[in-house]
């Protein structure tokens, strides 16, 4: 019995870090949330191990669809800074850093 017992430790203890330990960024629930079903969970999961293991070659993406910058795109970028909020951060550095 305390061998059953010590095995379903161990194996809870894996599924646990199978599930929630981060590979690439995101964890395999955070795959489950994302995917559409449990058969397109698969097929993804199978590609990334694919992919990682190098029996498959990574998915390219076609030049009409590469990341652009924000402000490329007509949309604000996330941050804003003044002239007056970059003045003060180089006051702040140079006060710390002993400059006059």
């Amino acid at each position: 019995m305390a061998k059953l017992v010590g095995f379903l430790l161990v194996v809870g203890a894996l599924a646990g870090a199978a599930a929630l330990v981060p590979v690439d960024g995101r964890t395999v629930l955070d795959r489950w949330q994302a995917a559409r079903g449990p058969g397109d969970f698969v097929s993804r999961s199978w590609r990334e191990i694919a992919v990682a293991t190098g029996l498959q070659e990574p998915p390219r993406r076609p030049a009409a669809q590469a990341r652009t910058p924000a402000s490329q795109k007509g949309q604000k970028p996330v941050e804003h800074h003044t002239d007056a909020d970059r003045a003060a951060l180089d006051r702040l550095v140079n006060d710390r850093a002993g400059r006059p």
